[in-house]
Order: C-alpha cells, then sequence, then structure tokens
C-alpha cells in the first residue's frame, strides 16, 4: 500500500531503495523482475539504496545463484531499463506522498486511502450514530451483511437439517427475511407504528438496509434519531424473540413482544436515549425516592 502512495523524484538515490521503489517509472524493480529477485536475498532487497546499487552496477552483484530462462529476460530489460539513469549529486531524494495536496503523510490519508473503491453501505452512517448498547449496533450491522447465523446460513453450513423462519417456519430464514418480510416481523412493525403513530415503519421492502432507509425518510427530521432509535431496538428484541424460539423451543407471541418492547424502551430511556420520546413512545417518567 505504502509504495503505491508516494511519488519519488530522484536527486542522489541516497533516500530510495532500488529494489523496492518505484524510482524508474511506474513499477519497481522488484515488481518488473519478480523472478530475477527470488535470486536476491531478501536483507538486501530491503536495505539497497540506489546510489549503492548504480554505483559500478554493483546491483547486479545482489544477484546469485542460477537464473531460470524467465529470470534472465528479466535482467536484460531491467538492464536496460536502469542504464537510462541519471543521479543528481548534491539534491536530495523528493518523496511525496499522493494522498494530500501538500504531499505530507497523514494517518486520515492513509486510513481514507485505504477503503478508497470499497462498497459503503448506505445505512452505515445512521447505524452507528444512532443511540444503542454497542453489542446492539454490531449485530444490526451483520444483519444488514447477512453474516448472522439465521437457519438459512446454518442450513448452507450443514449445521441444521431446515432452513425455515424460526417465527413463521413459512419461508427461509434470512436475516432479510427475519428482520424486514417475515408476517411476524411485520405484524410488530405495524403494532409499533401504530403506538408511536409512524406509518412510515409500515412500509414494505425487500431488504432490512432499504426498509430502513425509505422508513427514515419518510419520517419528520426532528423524530428520525428517533427512528434509528427504534429499529435498532425492535430489531434486537426479534433477535432475541427468534433465538428464545430457537434455542428454548418458545413460541413467538406478538403480545410478549410489545409487552417487552415497551420495557425496553424504558430502559433505554433511562440508560440514555433521549430521542426515543421524540418519535412518540410513551415512556413514563423514572419514579424518584423523596
Amino acid at each position: 500500500m505504502f509504495q503505491s502512495s508516494v511519488d519519488i523524484q530522484l536527486g542522489d538515490g541516497n533516500l530510495t531503495l532500488f529494489w523496492n521503489d518505484r524510482w524508474n517509472g511506474a513499477s519497481s524493480p522488484y515488481s518488473m523482475a519478480p523472478d530475477l529477485c527470488k535470486a536476491i536475498k531478501p536483507k538486501v532487497v530491503k536495505s539497497r539504496t540506489v546510489a549503492q546499487a548504480l554505483t559500478d552496477r554493483s546491483w547486479t552483484r545482489d544477484i546469485v545463484g542460477p537464473l531460470t530462462i524467465t529470470a534472465l529476460r528479466q535482467y536484460i530489460f531491467l538492464w536496460h531499463s536502469v542504464a537510462r539513469c541519471e543521479l543528481n549529486p548534491g539534491r536530495e531524494d523528493v518523496i511525496t506522498w499522493r494522498w494530500t495536496a501538500s504531499g505530507t503523510y497523514t494517518a486520515r490519508s492513509a486510513y481514507r486511502m485505504f477503503f478508497e473503491g470499497g462498497t459503503r453501505l448506505p445505512a452505515a452512517k445512521p447505524l452507528w450514530k444512532a443511540w444503542a448498547p454497542l453489542k446492539v449496533k454490531f449485530t444490526i450491522w451483520l444483519a444488514f451483511n447477512e453474516r448472522l447465523w439465521t437457519a438459512d446460513r446454518r442450513f448452507r453450513h450443514g449445521l441444521q437439517d431446515s432452513s425455515a423462519c424460526a417465527l413463521c417456519a413459512q419461508e427461509k430464514e434470512t436475516c432479510n427475511h427475519l428482520f424486514a418480510t417475515c408476517v411476524i416481523t411485520r405484524q410488530i412493525w405495524h403494532r409499533v407504528s401504530v403506538l408511536i403513530n409512524a406509518p412510515a415503519l409500515s412500509i414494505p421492502a425487500s431488504t432490512l438496509v432499504d426498509w430502513w432507509l425509505q422508513a427514515r425518510r419518510a419520517c419528520p427530521k426532528p423524530t428520525r434519531r428517533g427512528i434509528d432509535s427504534t429499529v435498532l431496538m425492535v430489531s434486537w428484541r426479534i433477535w432475541k424473540i427468534r433465538n428464545d424460539c430457537v434455542f428454548n423451543n418458545a413460541t413467538a407471541s406478538i403480545e410478549q413482544a410489545m409487552t417487552s418492547i415497551l420495557q425496553d424502551a424504558s430502559l433505554w430511556s433511562q440508560a440514555g436515549d433521549t430521542h426515543l420520546s421524540a418519535a412518540g413512545w410513551p415512556i413514563a417518567a423514572p419514579l424518584h425516592q423523596s
């Protein structure tokens, strides 16, 4: 990563590594001649400077042992490439960082470059900014990426005999099904939407991410943080209900689910979530002893 992130203007060659750095065009000699470099000791590859290597063509003496036909071809190619290089005595090599305007390395620019070109999950920002215990955020993050051990995933890995949903027993239990499209789940979300007067939570969608983003866009902006907390809180409860069905042979009950969700809302509010009440949750003020 570092080698591809720096540009080198060759001066006297004392700061630049001959084999590892990209000092002679778009590629380093190590990249141009990988088979040839197998005949060079790693310690030499990591320490030989351009100034040392070009003095009396000492780079040729770094190569030890017999060479393959491919390595010989690479040697000839490298010979001609290096022959065109001229050092500039009295001027230091200039090494600049490609990812900042100043050319100076910063940890922030390196971090951003590391993820350049990666796929960003659309709901990642509201997820990690929402008020919720970290274990809840992490669980829903796994759900977003279909990485929870649902029945469908366990079935595909040969860990159980059926992929049926533990709540409805009608369809494959994927993360998107469990949290967004299961008939039991949809009933829970409908009851929640009526309770807090948030019809957007009843909007159908094929994936949990799409459903959440559609719901928060349809809600008034002042309530969105509360809706984010609601999605995490209710999804966490659905996951716990599912696990109770799987591991304790329990039966999913909409009424019991709503009772637990109301208790969760009260506990989250007392723990510091100030957004739930703004979203319409009927949270009673905690009792204070005189």
